[in-house]
């Protein structure tokens, strides 16, 4: 539902945040969509990200680790 509802989370492997952001959904954070700054550093400065992880949802830009409470806020995705 995050991917249908254009939510992307941006990240690097690096980063103990992501870390933990990733292990909050399992095997099914495969079908988030996910930018890894490290591999598309373009694609993260043109989308204005200056942390990690940073989620963008409607162009809005949530930057730290999002509860997936917050995250069935702002997609209005079912938990």
């Amino acid at each position: 539902c995050l991917t249908d509802e254009g939510a992307i989370m941006y990240g690097t492997e690096w980063c103990s945040h992501c870390k933990a952001q990733k292990e909050l959904f399992g095997e099914s954070f495969g079908y988030v969509n996910y930018v890894d700054c490290d591999l598309k550093g373009d694609e993260c400065v043109e989308a204005g990200i200056a942390g990690f992880p940073t989620w963008v949802v409607d162009g809005e830009l949530y930057p730290g680790k999002q509860s997936i409470e917050r995250l069935h806020y702002l997609t209005d995705c079912e938990l």
